[in-house]
C-alpha cells in the first residue's frame, strides 16, 4: 500500500486538504520567551509543540524526565513553566542530538537552572529498570515517521510503508512502558508524537491497555484547538493552522 493509498483510507476526503497542509512551509511557529531575563535566549518552535508540555502539568519540586528530549522545545516549556523550580532528567539516543541539547539549554537557562538539569546519552528504553518509581513525570516525545518531513524529502517519501510505522510502534510501545514504570503511583505520563498515523498514536495507547492493564488511567483533556482520538488528542494542520501534534495523557494508578 503506497502513502497516498494508506491515508487515503485514514482520512477519506479530508486527505487531499490535509496533505496540502502537511506539505506547506511549516507554520503555526510562535515564540517561547525566556522568563529568566536578558543575556538567555527565547525559543521558537511550532505552536502545537508546546500541547504535550502543559499536559504533564508539572509543578514545582518535582522530578521530571523527558525521555526524547532533544532539540529540547518542549522541555524548556516545562522547565520555563515553573521558573527552573524543578529537577529535570533529559536524555537521547544520538550523541549529536544530546550536543545540540547541551548547547540549547546553555543559551537558555542560567548557571543555577542548568544545575538542576541532567543530561543523558541514553536508552530511555531502560529507564523502567533503572529507575522504578521514581519519577514525578515523564514525557515520551516519542521518534516517529513525521509525515510532515517526509512530504520534504522524495527520497525518505519512497521508504515509507506501513511495515516501518509498525516498527517504530513497537518502539513507542517500549518507551510508554518505561515510562509508566519509572513513574511513582499517582505520577502522570504523557505521551506524543508528531505522527497522523494512528499506527503510531492511539493504536500504541491501545496496546499499552494490554501489556500494562489496570496500571493506569487515561486522562481526558481539550484544547482550543484539534480534535480528540479514541484516547487523545491531535492537532492537524488542515484544520489548525499549526502541528501535527498527537497527546495522550495517563496517570498511574499501582505498580
Amino acid at each position: 500500500m503506497t502513502f497516498n493509498e494508506h491515508f487515503n483510507k485514514i482520512y477519506g476526503e479530508r486527505w487531499s486538504r490535509l496533505r496540502e497542509a502537511l506539505a506547506a512551509e511549516d507554520t503555526g511557529k510562535v515564540l517561547l520567551k525566556n522568563p529568566f531575563g536578558a543575556g538567555y535566549q527565547d525559543y521558537s518552535l511550532d505552536e502545537a509543540s508546546l500541547f504535550p508540555a502543559r499536559a504533564l502539568d508539572v509543578q514545582p519540586g518535582e522530578l521530571v524526565a523527558d525521555f526524547c528530549a532533544a532539540p529540547g522545545g518542549k522541555l524548556l516549556a516545562m522547565i520555563f513553566s515553573v521558573q527552573g523550580e524543578s529537577r529535570f532528567l533529559a536524555s537521547d539516543l544520538s550523541p549529536g542530538r544530546v550536543q545540540r541539547l547541551k548547547a540549547i539549554l546553555h543559551d537558555c537557562l542560567p548557571p543555577e537552572v542548568l544545575t538542576r538539569v541532567e543530561v543523558r546519552k541514553a536508552d530511555a528504553a531502560r529507564f523502567g529498570q533503572r529507575l522504578p518509581g521514581q519519577l514525578d513525570r515523564v514525557l515520551v516525545d516519542a521518534p516517529c515517521s513525521g509525515e510532515r518531513h517526509l512530504l520534504h524529502s522524495a527520497k525518505e517519501l519512497a521508504r515509507w510503508s506501513v511495515k516501518g510505522s509498525k516498527r517504530l510502534a513497537i518502539r513507542q510501545h517500549s518507551l510508554l512502558c518505561s515510562a509508566l514504570d519509572s513513574v511513582k503511583p499517582g505520577g502522570r505520563v504523557v505521551y506524543s508524537t508528531c505522527s497522523i498515523s494512528p499506527i503510531e498514536n492511539d493504536d500504541v495507547i491501545e496496546r499499552l491497555h494490554e501489556s500494562r492493564e489496570g496500571q493506569f488511567e487515561v486522562l481526558k483533556f481539550a484544547h482550543e484547538k484539534g480534535e480528540a482520538t479514541r484516547f487523545g488528542w491531535i492537532i492537524l494542520p488542515d484544520t489548525a493552522g499549526c502541528g501535527p501534534i498527537y497527546t495522550a495523557a495517563l496517570l498511574k494508578t499501582s505498580r
